[in-house]
């Protein structure tokens, strides 16, 4: 009985509650698209001039069990032929057993006459939000239409007015490694025109420190190898110069004197006389002796 008290209590809650809104809500070229959140949940769609405070449903898309609405069927204004007049902000609301969800703002990921385009640089503690100052908005009405930049850190919502701009402009002083989301509208006299850019995110990057710390080592080291050279040849410069003169000199041989006297001795002879040498036998061992030769016998 108490489980089954609890379940119908339970039941109750879910049905009193609203259901949960619809996700990822886009237009693009006539096409209004979302997420759903939950089954059994119709949707319907809103719009809301330029000017105008008042909004109206879509006759083709009340109570829609589908996921998808054309929206070609929302007509001009009838006031004057200014662009912005042609702009309608759009919403989705979900529906179940006549509960209503918030509803849920629609957004363009591409840039047309309501829309601006943008593109977003990060770079190390800044991140540059790029637009474009030729647009049809400004052609009508020069600098009074501008940019409108929302900027926040990721999950934050909404995203905060940052800035009314007419050309690119770089936010800084950001954390490296956080991740900021942009999202941009247009404004004529500072009212925004809907619908707006569809929110684009990105990392702010480290900074990139080279390391330097080789570079330096390979310095001091060659400084410290060029003194040492430097302060090796002035020393050899200025107290080595004799050895190093003696060192260049070239070698003078010297014949040294005779070891052994009276051993080699040089005889002088007469031209005229001829010599002979013979084998003296003395103890068994042969001497050369030099002697004149007898005279040839005549013939």
């Amino acid at each position: 009985m108490l489980l089954i008290l609890l379940c119908l209590h339970a039941f109750s809650r879910v049905a009193s509650q609203a259901p949960p809104p619809p996700q990822n809500v886009q237009v693009e070229k006539g096409q209004l698209t979302w997420t759903p959140g939950e089954p059994d949940v119709t949707y319907t769609v809103n719009y809301r001039r330029f000017n105008s405070d008042k909004w109206e449903a879509l006759p083709a898309c009340i109570q829609t069990p589908l996921h998808s609405c054309n929206i070609s069927a929302i007509g001009p204004s009838d006031t004057n032929d200014s662009p912005e007049n042609s702009c309608v902000t759009l919403r989705v609301q979900a529906e179940r057993r006549g509960l209503r969800s918030e509803g849920v703002k629609a957004c363009s990921r591409y840039g047309d006459v309501c829309t601006p385009p943008f593109s977003i640089l990060p770079q190390p503690g800044s991140l540059t939000v790029h637009l474009s100052e030729n647009h049809e908005l400004a052609k009508e009405h020069a600098e009074n239409a501008k940019h409108r930049i929302y900027f926040g850190r990721e999950g934050e919502s909404p995203l905060q007015e940052y800035e009314d701009t007419v050309a690119s402009t770089t936010i800084k002083e950001l954390e490296e490694g956080q991740r900021y989301c942009v999202q941009v509208a247009y404004t004529v006299y500072r009212k925004p025109v809907e619908p707006r850019s569809c929110i684009q995110c990105e990392v702010i990057p480290a900074s990139k420190h080279v390391n330097r710390t080789p570079m330096i080592v390979g310095l001091l080291v060659s400084i410290v190898v060029l003194a040492i050279i430097i302060l090796a040849l002035g020393y050899l410069g200025f107290f080595q110069t004799e050895k190093i003169k003696r060192c260049l000199e070239p070698y003078k041989y010297e014949i040294p004197p005779n070891q052994f006297p009276g051993e080699f001795e040089v005889r002088t002879f007469n031209p005229t006389e001829e010599h002979c040498d013979d084998l003296q036998i003395s103890d068994g061992n042969y001497e050369p002796r030099s002697a004149l030769c007898p005279p040839a016998a005549a013939s």
